[in-house]
């Protein structure tokens, strides 16, 4: 075989591989979109609260925060679809907290 060969045909598994890895970034992108709740006039969702101690919510129990939610990013920002580009506060809550 010659090397031209031997190039094109790693040129197009890379390739390959590069599109098949995208497709579930591809469609959950499309999915998170489709999930979004409502917002609040400020950008927040989910019942959110700046103030953690203030939250009245049935779904919320004592000591959970932003900043210890499966969602925070650890730089002060929250990787739930509905949070994205909205600040929040590591104090916060919200009704989707996670334990993390």
């Amino acid at each position: 075989m010659s090397d031209k060969t031997d190039i094109s045909r790693r040129t197009f598994l890379r390739r390959a591989s590069a599109a098949v890895a995208a497709i579930p970034v591809v469609s959950m992108a499309g999915m998170s979109a489709a999930k979004a709740s409502p917002m609040a006039e400020d950008g927040h969702a989910h019942n959110y609260v700046a103030d953690a101690a203030n939250a009245d919510h049935p779904d919320y129990s004592e000591g959970e925060r932003c900043d210890n939610c499966a969602f925070w990013d650890g730089n002060g920002g929250c990787h739930h679809a509905d949070f994205q580009g909205v600040n929040v506060s590591a104090n916060g809550w919200c009704d989707a907290w996670v334990s993390g």
